[in-house]
């Protein structure tokens, strides 16, 4: 087996070249007479609409339907466009339409004030009368080949819009289906909701008191500066008197739940040592019994509130029990899990005595993980019944990428569990397993199939939800897991109990092995995916994710005799970050006798308010060879960063999983041929940094990549890699895990001073 290289890669970082855009048509696009009518109707509507209301708000918030799902640089320019901003700068809110899986397209939602909607009639009329006269009433693509100069659309003269106003204003109308006031819906009738509103310049607070809520006669709860819980009678009137007000309206209320279900009683006395210096991984779950034979291991706290009295000695507390067993002793509880991790000890939250409403929830996570910064790894087996929406991450999903894009830590997450005893569909994840910055496990059977009970993703229709499977078991006796509770040892089954066997690996390899956590969610993401993601995991990507973690943590660690594999860190601080000399082996004809495979992860900022929107910073990967005009040949074939290459926003999601946290690229080979050498060039990675709102541009972001390249006719190539990096002046480690493990001893002694 060879080891895993950590290689310290110098990058180059290189800011975006100013360069003027130019609004065109698509291909297929067109903008008509007809069309900006009905555009002007929509608007005019919109104002009769607002006019007819008791106004609140100073502008007008207004969704524009787009035909397409579309990208940040497609967006409309002109329409709408308030006076010294553009129109990125008045977003507020993005969704997609009711539409068939793989047919939606995006509904904008834009805070306009009144001057700029009656400018804005005023430019579409304008643009009419252009189209009227100069290109007899439709404007298609040739209309913008400049090199043909038709006098026809490049004679501006008599017209009030400039060249580019005109311009922009026929490329816009193009892309816009219709406008319309917010209408957003509750789905059915609850006790309770979460309600989040549309951001302007009144705040919650002052927009309640403006419709003279009675607190009283309405209670309510605040959650952030745009939600707070209403119940059913205080929905209705919000609905009544401010629905285009409402932004999302979600479930979330609904309790966080554990599993629960039938358990055979076994053998109660184990022996443990006691613990010494490993690592501690939080839990946060329900209460933990103190009385079992590993509590030595364990520093429980009790985190309830005056009102949540613990009860009496019936009062369960195995489910967290259980989940923490698995993280302390679970190989000795499952031999044939024993992943070589040793033994952890655990930070235990007990936050609820059955079940915990999701706010309440929130806002003791939000203490518990300040309260404990040194704890980089957190587990979370639970989840709400509810599936999670088509157009906004649920509220504690958020806030758990919230703490995760600003500290340094990782949460693992149950994918949730479908217990209903009739399934004639297959159930949604529930919340918080939305969370893109955690790592969300699903459970497999022993044949690695998606457990009985399994839910699916993907998020926002395309985010990959669950990040990866492991064993969790299943209903079938000998499927089962064996875990601890108060009773004794005993067999479950559930994603609960898949979860905290990933928190283990992670927290292995981030306080053991030292590996930032992008670098050690990399490893085990690309560990799961494997040679044979492309070709069989993805059809069932949205059961098992990237597929199933290895059990042993010396497969994550190492690889073949066949393969290289090497890790890099770094910080995205510029638009490109690049290194194009990666010294990759040739064989004696010149030629690269590799196949090659890539995972990239970071944790960008995300916004709820911005709906399917959500990820504020997209990193895209390239990596491949440099061919010889120095651009990288792409193992993937991502063209959508250079010149030239126009990609539509639904091909750059669906085939280069733009906006999404976690990039998996491979190159599948029909036959093992060796690639051709480019001259002298070696090979190249570069990660571009796009912003999704001008106003997010604000700090550095750090990702791990792990690249892997496997040898075509399996010659052991990794000392010739290691030697021409070491050539060049890079740092090379190789990762052996018992040198690891006797640093990390080392470096936890106390020392004395006599």
């Amino acid at each position: 087996m060879n080891h895993l290289l950590e290689i310290k890669l110098p990058y180059n970082h290189r800011n975006r070249s100013d360069s003027t855009f130019v609004a065109n048509l698509k291909a297929d696009g067109e903008a008509t007479v007809e069309k900006i009518q009905q555009l002007q109707e929509n608007l005019r509507a919109i104002v009769r609409y607002y006019e007819s209301v008791t106004q609140y708000l100073e502008g007008y918030l207004i969704d524009v339907n787009y035909n397409d799902i579309i990208a940040k640089t497609k967006r409309i320019r002109e329409l709408l466009k308030p006076a010294g901003k553009q129109t990125n700068d008045i977003v507020v809110g993005a969704r997609f339409s009711d539409a068939p899986e793989g047919q939606e397209n995006h509904i904008i939602t834009y805070y306009v004030d009144r001057k700029t909607i009656d400018g804005t009639l005023e430019k579409l009329e304008e643009t009419k009368r252009f189209l009227r006269e100069r290109l007899g009433g439709r404007a298609i693509p040739g209309n913008f080949n400049e090199t043909e100069k038709k006098k026809d659309f490049l004679d501006y003269t008599g017209y009030i819009l400039p060249k580019s106003g005109i311009r922009n204003m026929i490329v816009d109308c193009s892309v816009v289906e219709s406008m319309s006031v917010p209408d957003v819906t509750a789905d059915s009738k609850r006790d309770s909701f979460l309600v989040t509103f549309f951001q302007t310049e009144i705040t919650l607070s002052e927009m309640l008191e403006k419709l003279g809520i009675d607190r009283y006669q309405f209670p309510y709860v605040f959650y952030g500066r745009d939600t707070i819980s209403v119940s059913w009678d205080l929905y209705q009137v919000l609905q009544e008197r401010v629905p285009y007000m409402i932004s999302m309206i979600s479930s979330d209320l609904s309790k966080l739940t554990w599993e629960t279900f039938d358990k055979s009683e076994q053998e109660h006395e184990r022996d443990i040592p006691k613990p010494s210096n490993e690592p501690t991984i939080g839990v946060i779950d329900n209460l933990f019994d103190e009385g079992v034979y590993f509590s030595e291991w364990v520093e429980n706290t009790d985190y309830l509130d005056e009102f949540e009295p613990i009860g009496g000695k019936d009062v369960s507390r195995d489910h967290g029990t259980e989940v923490t067993s698995i993280i302390v002793d679970g190989p000795s509880l499952n031999p044939w899990l024993d992943d070589g991790c040793g033994r952890f000890k655990v930070r235990h939250f007990g936050v609820s005595v059955d079940r915990i409403s999701v706010p309440r929830f929130v806002n003791k996570i939000k203490k518990i993980v300040n309260d404990n910064p040194d704890i980089h790894v957190w587990n979370l087996s639970l989840g709400t019944e509810d599936e999670v929406s088509k157009n906004f991450i649920s509220y504690d999903g958020s806030v758990l990428d919230e703490l995760q894009s600003s500290k340094n830590i990782i949460f693992v997450v149950s994918g949730t569990n479908d217990n209903r005893s009739v399934k004639n569909d297959m159930l949604r994840v529930g919340s918080p397993a939305d969370s893109l910055n955690a790592v969300v496990v699903n459970s497999v059977k022993r044949n690695n199939l998606p457990a009985s009970y399994t839910r699916k993703g993907t998020i926002l229709s395309f985010f990959n939800k669950p990040d990866v499977s492991y064993y969790g078991g299943d209903y079938e006796e000998g499927e089962r897991i064996q875990a601890c509770s108060s009773r004794g040892i005993e067999k479950v089954y559930g994603t609960s109990f898949a979860a905290p066997w990933i928190a283990r690996k992670l927290s292995f390899l981030i306080d053991i092995m030292g590996f930032s956590r992008e670098v050690a969610k990399a490893l085990l993401i690309d560990s799961a995916a494997g040679w044979d993601f492309k070709t069989s995991t993805y059809k069932i990507q949205d059961q098992v994710g990237y597929g199933i973690v290895p059990i042993k943590i010396s497969d994550i660690l190492e690889s073949r005799n066949n393969e290289i594999r090497f890790v890099s860190y770094g910080t995205v601080s510029s638009y490109t970050t690049s290194n194009y000399t990666i010294p990759v082996p040739r064989d004696s004809d010149n030629k690269y006798p590799f196949i090659a495979r890539a995972t990239l992860c970071y944790f960008p900022q995300c916004s709820r308010a911005q709906g399917v929107d959500y990820t504020s910073r997209e990193l895209s990967l390239r990596f491949g060879r440099v061919d010889e005009d120095g651009k990288i040949k792409d193992i993937n074939e991502n063209v959508q960063d250079e010149e030239g290459h126009a990609v539509d926003e639904r091909k750059s999601r669906r085939e280069f999983r733009k906006w999404e946290n976690t990039k998996f690229i491979s190159k599948v080979l029909k036959k093992n041929q060796a690639l051709k050498s480019y001259d002298e060039r070696l090979w190249g990675i570069d990660i571009t940094s796009k912003e999704r709102l001008s106003s997010f541009m604000t700090s550095n972001l750090n990702f791990g990549v792990v690249v892997t390249l496997r040898e075509i006719r399996d010659v052991n190539r990794i000392q010739d890699f290691i030697m021409a990096c070491t050539l060049r002046g890079w740092i090379v480690n190789e990762i052996e895990i018992e040198n690891r493990l006797a640093l990390y001893n080392k470096n936890q002694e106390e020392i004395k001073f006599d």
